[in-house]
């Protein structure tokens, strides 16, 4: 009963997430509730301080649930506490100008070409993807560079594919909300996670940065390009950036951009706990760029909504993650999904997520792909020898390049509404290049031991 309950509890989740008729906290909320008063007034759960299961009343069903929970929430705290602190540095920082003080100066040298104006997308993206907003990297970018695109008869999908795939690839930071709930779900540290796909990560960013002088002669061969003052008079509209809502000095700008590396170098070289190394960055950021108290709660309150949703995303995983793992439904849709995988096949599991987590998080959704189904893998390739880390990399490589893709998430159409590009064509013209990407990264990290063959 267990397993059935769980597995119609995941299907009915998916079919909500996808329907994106009910905001996420909800379904992850009240799915778990009505699962666990079903199987504890029927008799399938333990009651607290019992060592069998038995039939309970209702208010030993909650008090049941409250347990579950406590276990769920303190699974996810760390999460929380990253999620808040790294979305709040990197705004105040944004807010400083530090953002903008880069992109004008690499404006300064690029010139009427089409693969160097594919390369700035990249690194536009990149940069304004360190806090991990999607929301807030295709604000930035899609609106700088879409002018430049059609003066240059750049196809506007072109932007939206590159755009989507450079933050794909770079949501496996660890503080991203990929990550996040990838971590929930799984029990697994965020910064262990990003450690074990640092290769592919790299590797995926590097092979997009050289495509664009691979796609910018091809581009060029089909009519893109403008002429030399009609690209001088588009430069310096673009170079006229808007004034900081900091105002600091070049000496604070340095400063900022100088702490945000060494915090980057920490974290690659594991000195540093990934909450340890925001809460003390968003200290010492708003002592640095803010002149007073008033200033630096503004800062907190104008930015700390940003990542309210996000918690409240993260919590409602915990009472998910507790209900599934404390009523042993995990464990029993783990045991019944083992028993149906042929033994030949269950050793490859991890590398078959891995190829197919594309098209599966475009059908589904990556919020289904890393809060329900990455701890289920997880379990079902621990029993044949593999691990949750492999799954949860296979899981995560390929719900990070698709999110652009997903039918059930907001941002993609935020994206298309940005670009003026209709969600047909973007499967259409996107599909096969992110999943080739997708395909890609998951050999990189098989070859680099992330995911076992």
């Amino acid at each position: 009963m267990l397993s059935l309950v769980g597995f119609i509890l995941v299907i009915v989740m998916v079919a909500l997430v996808i329907r994106g008729k009910i905001a996420l906290p909800p379904i992850l909320i009240l799915l778990p509730t009505i699962a666990v008063l079903f199987l504890g007034l029927t008799g399938y759960l333990v009651p607290p301080k019992a060592e069998v299961a038995a039939p309970m009343d209702i208010v030993t069903c909650f008090k049941t649930l409250q347990t579950y929970l406590g276990s769920g929430l303190s699974s996810v705290l760390n999460t929380a506490a990253l999620f808040t602190f790294a979305v709040v540095f990197f705004n105040v920082l944004a807010d400083a100008g530090v953002f903008d003080f880069i992109v004008g100066k690499v404006m300064k040298y690029i010139g009427n070409n089409v693969s160097l104006v594919l390369l700035m997308t990249c690194l536009l993206t990149a940069i304004s993807h360190l806090d991990g907003s999607g929301a807030t990297t295709w604000l930035i970018t899609a609106p700088t560079m879409l002018p430049l695109f059609n003066a240059m008869n750049i196809s506007p999908i072109v932007l939206l594919l590159y755009i989507a795939l450079v933050s794909g690839v770079e949501n496996m930071l660890p503080w991203t909300s990929a990550l996040a709930r990838v971590s929930a779900s799984t029990g697994l540290e965020a910064r262990a996670i990003w450690s074990a796909l640092i290769p592919a990560q790299i590797f995926g960013l590097v092979l997009l940065f050289v495509s664009c002088f691979i796609v910018g002669p091809m581009l060029k061969k089909r009519g893109a390009g403008m002429s030399d003052d009609e690209f001088e008079k588009m430069r310096s509209g673009m170079l006229q950036t808007k004034e900081p809502t900091l105002k600091v000095s070049k000496g604070v700008l340095y400063f900022d951009i100088i702490f945000l590396v060494c915090i980057v170098i920490c974290l690659l070289k594991g000195w540093i706990n990934t909450n340890v190394a925001f809460m003390i960055g968003l200290s010492v950021a708003l002592i640095v760029n803010c002149k007073s108290a008033k200033e630096m709660t503004a800062q907190i309150k104008k930015h700390g909504a940003n990542a309210l949703n996000m918690v409240m995303i993260i919590f409602s995983i915990g009472m998910l993650v507790g209900v599934m793992k404390g009523s042993g439904m995990m464990e029993a849709m783990t045991n019944t999904l083992v028993g149906m995988m042929p033994e030949s096949m269950g050793k490859h599991l991890s590398f078959i997520i891995a190829m197919l987590a594309v098209p599966l998080s475009m059908a589904v959704g990556s919020d289904t792909l890393y809060m329900v189904m990455a701890p289920i893998f997880g379990n079902m390739a621990a029993a044949f020898g593999g691990s949750m880390m492999a799954a949860a990399c296979a899981c995560t490589i390929g719900a990070c390049v698709a999110v652009n893709l997903c039918l059930v998430a907001p941002t993609p159409y935020l994206a298309l509404g940005l670009c003026g590009v209709e969600m047909k064509d973007n499967l259409k013209y996107c599909f096969i290049p992110t999943w080739v990407l997708g395909i890609v990264l998951a050999l990189v990290a098989t070859l680099t031991g992330a995911i076992p063959l």
